[in-house]
């Protein structure tokens, strides 16, 4: 067998264009996926960002008004940023769990530190409407209680 000189197989001259329009291929493939999670971060950002601003506004209407539709509305906001958060900001990895020992470990990486310090935020400025919020639920079940 030959290898040294060998002219046959499949070459490419330098002048052939092959290499060249395979960057260029990888490269627009590379620049449309660079563009899409870029405007994925963005909207993403700007989601949480228009939550957190609804939730400063139920809230505030939740203090001067503690009416049960002001009450939902403020719980609904803050499950759909914690859900939101949590789907973005963390990861979820379980460990062990054999047949012969059912036990798992479950670690809770946080990805996105800056979505956690966020909603750390958000609970911490809503320390007063969360607890108006426990005592509405607190009432609820008294109410349910009584009932049956």
């Amino acid at each position: 067998m030959r290898i040294k000189g060998s002219t046959t197989g499949s070459t490419t001259s330098p002048g052939s264009g092959t290499i060249p329009t395979l960057k260029k291929g990888l490269s627009a493939f590379f620049s449309r996926e660079l563009q899409t999670q870029s405007a994925e971060i963005d909207n993403y950002e700007q989601e949480v960002t228009d939550l957190h601003k609804e939730i400063e506004a139920a809230g505030d209407k939740l203090a001067e008004d503690p009416t049960l539709p002001n009450f939902k509305q403020f719980r609904d906001l803050l499950s759909r940023l914690a859900k939101r958060i949590s789907s973005e900001a963390y990861r979820l990895e379980k460990f062990g769990g054999t047949p012969q020992n059912p036990r798992y470990y479950e670690i809770i990486t946080v990805i996105n530190s800056e979505a956690d310090r966020l909603y750390e935020l958000v609970v911490r400025q809503q320390r007063d409407n969360l607890a108006i919020t426990a005592k509405v639920i607190g009432i609820k079940g008294l109410v349910v209680d009584l009932i049956t």
